[in-house]
């Protein structure tokens, strides 16, 4: 961890400062009203967004009452990540060349499903719902939407498709700017419960977030699954998303209601249902929220070489309900054998992890994946209806697509099991991407 002195720590603060003030300027201009969880639950939707959430909140007290069942996906050598930078497998980049054209393109919003491929192995319900018509219509996959047959990936893919392959896993959400003819992908949701939101061009993805944890950074982590979303246009500048999620500690049901810009925000709120009491006794680590990024090196790790820093961002920070102000340089363990690096903030009203060094020169190793501008993430407005707290975690790590650096919101107290969909736990924030 750098070691700064005296005026580079007051200069680190004062940006950091400057930095959540600006970012809470723009969010007064775009965020929603903030008020009570529980009003915005019955409020959020009318019509026929109310009847799906009621329905997927019945479906979630539901779940949390049948045993757990992972539904592991079958491994698929050919169209998994790569093991050990391995030639055999789908990366990233050969995943993104399957992209199929929009199901949903409204001239202003578009959406785009993806299939199953690299890290996307969970099986994803997609609905489309029109509110004129009352319809919620399936998103069918077809093999033949997708360029399995691009040259680009190498080695090619097999010529018959397994079934195993043969279905949706993600999604992509679009905006049209129309001033100035571009049309920027700005979410991306997935069955495996990762999320990645951005602002418009240039910022781009970086730090993910995750829609709740379990036994989190342990080897045995249980990772929370996208089952379900319901997708539905509100008007030209506000997209809502009705999901179910669910893992072995809970199940639990969600509306989010998107909304694009230079500085694009996500406003989630869920409603969760234990599926064994909560004791914190046991240590389970179980909350509604995480973010997971990159931290590999910085200007430190090769100080004579000040072209080649690596990471999606670079600071954390927390903000108390007194407005006492914590920050975290970004850091990894110094040898591959120690510990991770765990740091408790206690419970925090807002935070962020944040990606500051915005100067492209240190990253020019790195050129074809922008790390200057990768999107900070900003988590606030938020209300629960059990105490939590928020920890960081950073784990060693010498390989540049791994998510070394972890963010957890978990709950501070006990709780028990719901006796009906009436009980269960409310959590809300505002998640926001800016530069």
């Amino acid at each position: 961890m750098h070691v700064f002195g005296l005026q580079e720590h007051q200069t680190t603060v004062k940006t950091m400062l400057d930095t959540r003030c600006v970012v809470i300027r723009i969010l007064s201009q775009l965020r929603f009203s903030v008020i009570s969880l529980l009003l915005m639950w019955a409020l959020c939707a009318d019509g026929v967004a109310a009847d799906i959430l009621r329905s997927l909140t019945q479906e979630a007290f539901k779940h949390s009452q049948m045993p757990w069942k992972p539904q592991t996906p079958t491994p698929l050598t050919e169209f998994d990540s790569p093991e050990n930078d391995g030639s055999l497998g789908l990366d990233f980049v050969e995943y993104t060349k399957m992209n199929s054209a929009p199901f949903y393109d409204d001239g202003t919003w578009w959406v785009r499903a993806n299939p199953r491929g690299n890290s996307e192995k969970d099986p994803l319900d997609l609905r489309l719902s029109q509110p004129e018509t009352g319809s919620q219509a399936p998103v069918v996959y077809h093999i033949d939407d997708f360029n399995y047959r691009h040259p680009g990936i190498q080695p090619p893919l097999p010529q018959a498709i397994p079934a195993a392959a043969r279905y949706l896993s993600a999604i992509d959400i679009g905006f049209h700017q129309r001033d100035v003819k571009r049309w920027p992908q700005i979410l991306h949701l997935g069955g495996n419960g990762y999320g990645r939101l951005t602002g418009f061009p240039p910022l781009g993805f970086g730090t993910s977030f995750r829609f709740g944890v379990h036994k989190a950074g342990e080897p045995d982590e249980d990772f929370v699954k996208l089952r379900k979303l319901y997708l539905m246009k509100l008007n030209d500048q506000a997209f809502r998303l009705l999901g179910l999620v669910e893992c072995e500690a809970f199940a639990a049901a969600f509306t989010a209601t998107l909304q694009p810009g230079e500085t694009s925000s996500l406003r989630v709120a869920m409603k969760i249902f234990l599926r064994f009491p909560l004791r914190l006794a046991n240590k389970p680590s179980v909350g509604p929220l995480g973010l997971s990024s990159m931290f590999w090196k910085d200007e430190s790790a090769t100080p004579n070489v000040p072209t080649d820093e690596a990471h999606d961002a670079d600071r954390f920070v927390s903000w108390s309900a007194e407005g006492v102000e914590r920050w975290q340089t970004l850091a990894i363990p110094n040898n591959p054998i120690a510990p991770p690096l765990e740091t408790n903030f206690g419970p925090v009203t807002d935070f962020a992890l944040i990606q500051s060094d915005r100067n492209a020169g240190h990253y020019r190793r790195y050129d074809a994946v922008e790390y200057a501008n990768r999107a900070s993430l900003l988590v606030s407005d938020i209300e629960s209806s059990l105490p939590y707290t928020v920890g960081l975690w950073q784990s060693y790590t010498t390989y540049e697509g791994a998510d070394n650096i972890a963010v957890f919101v978990r709950f501070d107290q006990d709780a028990p099991l719901p006796a009906s969909i009436k009980d269960g736990i409310t959590f809300s924030y505002t998640l926001t991407a800016y530069r």
